[in-house]
């Protein structure tokens, strides 16, 4: 993404973010930036989605898998914690003020706040254990309400 004049954000396409981080100096840097940047925005969108009533459907026989599915990318998530605290931690390539200022503000969009990086990957984590625990709860309550339905029936097949 990059700055408009009104401070508004447009897309960049991954490419042209990809190319930039290949390039060494500060180039590559503010490609790391803007790729740390356009995923944290990517983030909040998706647990905005998820938030304004976002759901799914299931086949019953494939909800503790797809329960497990969530949990383990949160574990895996929570995992890599350590290494995305350290981009907040990037020394400036040199001591010239504009390296210095693009260091902070990378540690900035990195760890530092509401919007950064971290916090947002963080909730994402959040989302998935909680989103893990809802389907294991709705698939318990299918399981009781069909065996409720079943024994109203003298124990007969619902199919």
């Amino acid at each position: 993404m990059t700055t408009e004049g009104d401070g508004t954000y447009q897309s960049v396409d991954q490419r042209t973010i990809d190319a930039m981080r290949a390039t060494p100096g500060i180039t590559g840097m503010m490609g790391t930036v803007l790729n740390v940047a356009t995923r944290a925005a990517d983030n909040a969108a998706l647990a905005a989605a998820q938030e304004a009533g976002g759901s799914m459907i299931v086949d019953p026989d494939q909800v503790d898998k797809l329960a497990q599915f969530f949990d383990d990318e949160a574990r895996a998530m929570r995992e890599r914690r350590a290494d995305i605290a350290d981009l907040a931690t990037v020394e400036a390539p040199g001591l010239d003020p504009v390296s210095t200022q693009t260091a902070e503000k990378y540690g900035q969009v990195a760890s530092g706040g509401s919007q950064a990086y971290l916090d947002n990957y963080l909730k994402l984590a959040d989302y998935f254990e909680a989103t893990a625990e809802k389907l294991r709860k709705s698939a318990r309550q299918t399981r009781t309400d069909q065996q409720n339905a079943a024994d109203s029936f003298g124990g007969g097949n619902l199919a």
